[in-house]
Formats: structure tokens, C-alpha cells, sequence
């Protein structure tokens, strides 16, 4: 999965030099309040470029795709494996352009980065709603091939891990329509996440 992945993704002028864990959450949410208050500004479009090179370089994507989708992933050629990243790819990048696209007083927090593993390093934050609500959100990282510690996946309410949910919701899907089933539900996800509501 990772030399399907290495090289993916176009080297970005936002990349710097490897930073920690903590110090990328706090790039990457910095990054996303400032499109969130640029949001009406920009629309969907203008926020998905603006968003893309920060999650491509704080997300490990083909990462997470595997993740998601499980044993099957062997099972699809190498033309299928990329037509799934690209989809997969698109999906990230817009549920942040499409849910974080209004800026309403939202706070973002960063708390502790404990280690639960060797490496990895799981960041602990907060989402701070525009109505006070708090919501956890802790991000687990382990280094990239080339030692840039990036995210494998996101805990909501600090303990539900959101590839084990992709994975089930995806299961189905992928067992009985391969590569071809899940890159057609990824597409209609696309579609309903740009219908949601603003967070």
C-alpha cells in the first residue's frame, strides 16, 4: 500500500520539514479556521484548494484507504487500487470543505499527545462548537516512510475510531462489489456530505 501510495500525491509548496505531531494538528487546524472564516469568500471549490495541500501533508490518505477498506484491498489491481485512492482522496478533502465552510465563533483546541504505542502519538483536542459543545477529537499519527509523522486516524468523542466505522459501513459494500462497489459509494458520499449543513 505504501509504494502504491509514495509519491501519490504532488509534493506541495506547503510542505516544510517534519514537524512533531502536536505542532501539525495545530498547523492543520490553524490552516482550517482560517478557510472556515474565509469560507462564504470562497465556496466549496476555492476552500477545497485551499484545504487539499494541508491534508495531503498532515493525513497519510493511502494510508487510511487501506484502513477503510480492509483484506480486499489485495485483491484489486494496481489500476483499481489508484482509481480507489483517488476517490478516496477527494472524499477527505471534501467533508472538511464541505462541513467547515462558515466560521461561527468555532474554537479548536490542542491538548496532549500521549503515546500509545511505539511509534505512534495519539493528539488530543477539542472542537468547540459555535453553541459551547465540545466535542473530542483525538488524532493518532505514526511516521511515513520518510520519518513525517502523519495521521492514520481520528477518534470522535475521543475514543471512536473512524476507520473501524468506515471499515463496517464499508465492509458490505466491498465484499460483494470489489474495487468497482466501493468507489461508486465513495462517489455518492461525495454527494451527500456537499448537501450537509455547516458544523
Amino acid at each position: 500500500m505504501l509504494a502504491v501510495g509514495a509519491g501519490y500525491f504532488p509534493t506541495s509548496s506547503y510542505a516544510q520539514t517534519p514537524a512533531e505531531p502536536k505542532a501539525k494538528v495545530q498547523a492543520f487546524y490553524d490552516s482550517l479556521l482560517e478557510t472556515m472564516q474565509q469560507g462564504e469568500q470562497l465556496g466549496f471549490e476555492g476552500r477545497y484548494k485551499k484545504l487539499e495541500p494541508v491534508i495531503h501533508e498532515t493525513f497519510d490518505v493511502p494510508t487510511m484507504a487501506k484502513i477503510a477498506i480492509g483484506a480486499e484491498w489485495t485483491k484489486f489491481t494496481p489500476e483499481q487500487k489508484e482509481k480507489v485512492l483517488t476517490v478516496f482522496d477527494e472524499y477527505m478533502v471534501t467533508t472538511y470543505a464541505a462541513r467547515f465552510k462558515s466560521y461561527k465563533n468555532q474554537k479548536f483546541e490542542v491538548g496532549e499527545v500521549k503515546e500509545p504505542a511505539e511509534n505512534r502519538r495519539l493528539v488530543e483536542t477539542r472542537l468547540i462548537r459555535s453553541n459551547g459543545e465540545p466535542i473530542a477529537l483525538n488524532y493518532l499519527f505514526r511516521p511515513a516512510a520518510d520519518g513525517d509523522w502523519k495521521i492514520i486516524d481520528v477518534y470522535l468523542s475521543g475514543a471512536i475510531s473512524e476507520m473501524a466505522r468506515m471499515r463496517s459501513d464499508f465492509s458490505s459494500t466491498v465484499t460483494g462489489g470489489g474495487a468497482d462497489g466501493i468507489t461508486t459509494a465513495l462517489e455518492d458520499k461525495i454527494v451527500d456530505i456537499k448537501r450537509e449543513p455547516a458544523q
